[in-house]
């Protein structure tokens, strides 16, 4: 629940339907500050709810009344109905607005005994009007309080929590906000488990937007704890340098063996996989758990993983990076990231020089140049400012086109190679042709009769480089264009055309 819904009208509607003995609004039994269990019943959640809120309102109230040198004994323990009125107007003649409200409040929602607001406002010898009035600030003041005490339990459970997302590799994010809303509450939103994927070129940041996404889906208390599997096999430093990643999983059997030690189950090591499944399935029951399996295009078993993990609970949500679309899986849910625009590229690209010392700023005039050649891609962005760090930037845009060609293949490497030999020929035909297009883009016919492949043959490589996120779409679904990254054009030129 995002604490800015927590207003006064929503705590009035649970006040309201806990002293009629109905259910409070849905929303308010999903705090983190009730610690409710997946097993626990309605009535348990509303008599839950209903304490806390009493639990605040009293030691509001009471400290009030301290404050005025008033009895601060709990007023739950007055025996009748006079002295219950004549509590509230002695909490009203004091001249102490704060005091008024909270009592106002108490009275009208979790006194022993219901009155209604002709009775309370006759006996605090006020206004109906200034009654209501001190009601409505009691209610502001109680939604501060609740949300004081939700953030504090939130804050509370992400110290234990969480603890099994990767350390960020970056230090900022630029241009992720509107996609981060976006993937927030389309998650938060889903009535049922939510399968999504994110997907797109190597180094465009799905790892990264993965990571932020946990991070406010725990902040927001959407989720009660992240578990997370890398399948990635390399990485590929700002630096250039490209390594082996040693514990990188490989099969469908080593993540969900992952998963169950992540969630405490360590007793299940050597146990048979369903048994495994099993009681993974029981944990995600329990509580809301987010699942992020990462690089997912480097397990050979996609196909197996996706089924097992759609049969767990309805409450838990999976997060999935790959360069190569999942969307033939009906319940996966896409989104494809986006290069970064020219301006965020020139802010990443100043933020990396400021992180290394540099006070040299790449103004407008020779971010072009670098856009131009990478696009708004964030790790060839880091590897260029690097090399800007302690090169000129004609230099570093010549030694990833002509000169130093160990730096330059390692990026192309990490992010085309393996895919390029997935394809199928008429597929690389088809990327290869599609050199001479418009940068803007073409239309599919434009594009099948350069390519001179057959009906079928060209279906089926374009399908294949949509697949392998190798095409970037434009123009609406009338009349969609299709065009080549600056990164992929520079890739096709210098490490294939040139062999």
């Amino acid at each position: 629940m995002n604490l800015d819904d927590l207003t006064p009208i929503l705590l009035e509607r649970a006040l309201r339907g806990l002293q009629q003995a109905e259910a409070p609004p849905a929303e308010m039994l999903r705090l983190a500050v009730l610690a409710q269990t997946e097993s626990a019943t309605r009535v348990e959640q509303s008599l839950t709810l209903e304490a806390l809120l009493s639990r605040l309102v009293e030691r509001a109230l009471t400290a009030q009344r301290q404050a005025e040198g008033l009895p601060t004994a709990p007023s739950r323990t007055v025996p009748n109905r006079a002295a219950l009125l004549q509590a509230l107007a002695t909490d009203f003649g004091c001249g102490n607005a704060t005091l008024e409200s909270w009592s106002a409040l108490f009275y009208r929602y979790l006194s022993p005994v219901p009155f209604n607001v002709d009775e309370l406002a006759g006996a605090a010898h006020v206004a109906l009007q200034q009654y209501r009035r001190r009601l409505n600030q009691g209610l502001a003041y109680l939604a501060i309080e609740v949300s004081k005490a939700e953030l504090a339990a939130r804050r509370q459970r992400l110290d234990s929590a969480g603890l099994h997302l990767p350390p960020p590799d970056y230090g900022r994010l630029f241009g992720v906000e509107t996609h981060l809303k976006r993937l927030t509450n389309q998650i938060e939103a889903a009535e049922t488990s939510c399968f999504l994927s994110i997907e797109g070129l190597g180094g465009i940041g799905k790892t990264a937007l993965a990571r932020a996404l946990a991070q406010r889906l725990l902040e927001r208390g959407a989720v009660e704890d992240v578990l997370w599997v890398s399948a990635r096999q390399v990485w590929l430093s700002d630096r250039g340098e490209m390594t082996p990643v040693q514990d990188a999983a490989h099969s469908v059997e080593d993540i969900i063996t992952r998963l169950t030690m992540q969630a405490g189950m360590r007793d299940l090591a050597g146990a048979p996989l369903a048994e495994k499944l099993e009681r993974l399935r029981h944990v995600v029951r329990e509580s809301a758990h987010l699942i992020v399996v990462d690089n997912l295009e480097t397990l050979a078993d996609v196909a197996q993983l996706l089924p097992t993990l759609s049969t767990f609970s309805a409450k838990s949500h999976f997060v999935l990076t790959s360069r190569h679309t999942l969307a033939r899986f009906p319940y996966v849910s896409v989104f494809d990231v986006p290069e970064l625009t020219l301006q965020d590229s020139q802010a990443l690209l100043n933020d990396e020089l400021q992180r290394r010392g540099r006070r040299a700023e790449v103004q407008s005039a020779f971010i072009e140049p670098i856009y131009a050649k990478f696009g708004g891609l964030p790790l060839a962005l880091k590897l260029v400012a690097a090399q800007l760090n302690h090169l000129p930037l004609d230099t570093v845009l010549a030694d990833f086109q002509e000169g130093e060609r160990r730096r330059r293949d390692q990026l192309y490497t990490y992010i085309y190679y393996h895919t390029w030999r997935l394809l199928d020929p008429p597929a690389q035909h088809l990327l290869l042709s599609m050199l001479a297009i418009d940068p803007e883009g073409e239309d599919v016919g434009f594009l099948q009769e350069m390519s001179a492949l057959t009906g079928a043959e060209f279906d089926q490589a374009l399908a294949q480089l949509l697949d392998y996120s190798l095409l970037e779409i434009s123009n609406g679904l009338a009349a969609p264009y299709y065009r080549l990254h600056r990164l992929t054009i520079t890739f096709l030129q210098t490490n294939v055309l040139s062999y």
